[in-house]
């Protein structure tokens, strides 16, 4: 039964890689690209857990908190980029003085 599992969970896995590069080919705008290349490194994160579960091996649970935090702090600074308004925020661009603003 457990064989099963995993090889119920590589397929959906291997499915979910092969829609979301799929999306990152032929999305239409850019966003749909930076979405799917952040959902493919959830996908990258699912596969690393299922080896590490076939192998029971914990070893690679340090590479699964740098990628996680690497891929929120690459989502948060994408959608704080593209929300309204965000041009206001911006405090650090060249060439704009504090009274400016």
């Amino acid at each position: 039964m457990t064989q099963v599992l995993i090889w119920l969970a590589v397929a959906m896995i291997v499915v979910a890689a092969g829609l979301t590069l799929w999306r990152m080919t032929q999305g239409p705008s850019t966003l749909d690209r930076i979405v799917s290349s952040d959902v493919l490194i959830s996908t990258v994160l699912m596969s690393i857990c299922l080896v590490m579960v076939i192998s029971r091996d914990t070893s690679s649970l340090s590479i699964l908190l740098v990628l996680a935090m690497v891929a929120f702090t690459g989502g948060v600074s994408v959608a704080r980029m593209l929300a309204p308004g965000a041009a206001d925020r911006q405090r650090y661009r060249r060439g704009v003085q504090e009274d400016e603003q």
